[in-house]
């Protein structure tokens, strides 16, 4: 695949420009696409004319789709670098992403001039992990301060949901305030396009997110994205410790931020934020400006936050909804979120609350079950698959999985 040429457009919204990107892929079947990323008129002067932003955003493709990353802009040298160590990374983790060529010409005047005059932007989607990034004691780690919140329309809010977003702007704008921080918003197709054949959560996250980041790079000097797990429990995930540093340039740094704590710790400093509790959006599953209430997701913070006492003050969950060992519903599909039950289960123990100790070792013991389950029914597909029927035995082994492993409490 080749990065052809990057340019400045007018967006749909006359308060924004569009950055845009040509992309051919080497199978003449997926053609040429174009990605944008509109950003405010404002900081037009700060968007980037080098290839750094575009290289992060399609690696994670490239390497999914095996074809050799071609750019016909310059590349600073550092991020050439990590990009090849990233690269062999992720191969590692998942054995079969290609580690493939990245073609480039490597030029320092792409990471020559300093950016931001030292501004630290933090990604803020409003989630617990961003907050606890805005919210945590800097000063006393030696840390800068966070100057600007970037929050990006068209990854958890689809592009097709306007609506959701128009919701979601006064409440990060109120954030921002309260904050002392300049909210930045900005809006991207790239989950529209070819880029969404790469795993989004397992791999492609931390890379679409700093590639909007460094579209302003001669902004900001660090980038934070929040980090999802501590230290103490990282596995393969699209945005790591290990990295998510691979992302910077000469220019800007990315910083995996926060994985000194972990889920719980971070609720507490989050439960204490009086606009955190007014404005908190954890939910996945609904696609929206809410939360569900329903979700794995959601359910295990509504336990958290029950378990500190600070349930009652989070008016972005549905009053009089929640009861805590439904959590013994919850399907652990990978480590992530057994992770995260087993703290669960920890601060329960420390607050003396033995009912949820006792549904999240049912959750536990019954993801267990339902995961060999699953196994047996993808076999049942995969040999079905061969068989004349296999149609009408693929729909109903279908109906069966959602059934049985769609991770809604009620």
């Amino acid at each position: 695949m080749e990065l052809i040429r990057t340019w400045l457009d007018e967006a749909s919204d006359p308060a924004m420009v569009r950055a845009c990107a040509e992309v051919a892929y080497d199978n003449g079947a997926r053609g040429h696409e174009v990605y944008w990323v509109d950003l405010p008129r404002r900081y037009a002067n700060d968007i980037t004319t080098t290839a750094n932003p575009w290289a992060v955003g399609l690696l994670p493709l490239a390497a999914t789709l095996g074809e050799p990353l071609r750019l016909r802009l310059p590349l600073d040298p550092i991020l050439f670098s990590n990009l090849k160590q990233l690269l062999r990374v992720w191969h590692s983790w998942y054995p079969a992403l290609s580690v493939v060529p990245v073609v480039a010409e490597v030029d320092s005047s792409a990471s020559s001039e300093k950016g931001g005059n030292g501004r630290t932007v933090a990604l803020f989607s409003g989630g617990l992990d961003s907050f606890f990034t805005l919210l945590r004691d800097r000063e006393a780690d030696g840390e800068p301060p966070v100057d600007d919140l970037l929050s990006i329309w068209g990854f958890d809010v689809p592009l097709t949901n306007p609506e959701a977003f128009q919701r979601m702007r006064p409440v990060l704008q109120n954030v921002a305030d309260a904050s002392g921080k300049e909210l930045v918003t900005a809006a991207t197709n790239l989950r529209q396009t070819g880029w969404a054949t790469a795993a989004w959560g397992p791999l492609a996250h931390g890379c679409g997110l700093a590639c909007v980041a460094l579209l302003l790079e001669r902004r900001w000097t660090r980038v934070l994205i929040a980090a999802s797990y501590g230290y103490a429990h990282l596995h393969p995930w699209g945005s790591h410790a290990l990295t998510d540093p691979l992302l910077s340039t000469g220019r800007t740094a990315v910083v995996h931020d926060g994985a000194a704590s972990n889920r719980v710790e971070k609720t507490r400093i989050v439960a204490q934020s009086a606009i955190a509790m007014r404005s908190l959006r954890v939910c996945w599953r609904s696609r929206t400006d809410h939360n569900c209430g329903a979700c794995e997701k959601c359910y295990r913070t509504m336990t958290t936050l029950w378990l500190l006492g600070a349930l009652d003050t989070c008016s972005t969950f549905a009053a009089g909804s929640f009861d805590p060992e439904q959590i013994n519903r919850i399907f652990c599909r990978g480590d992530g979120c057994v992770v995260y039950m087993r703290e669960i289960r920890q601060l329960a123990l420390e607050t003396g609350h033995g009912n949820v100790v006792r549904a999240v070792d049912r959750a536990l013991a019954r993801s267990r079950r339902l995961l060999r389950v699953q196994a047996a029914l993808t076999r049942l597909r995969q040999a079905a698959a061969s068989s004349p029927a296999s149609r009408a035995s693929s729909w109903l082994l279908d109906r069966v999985e959602w059934r049985v492993f769609r991770n809604v409490l009620r």
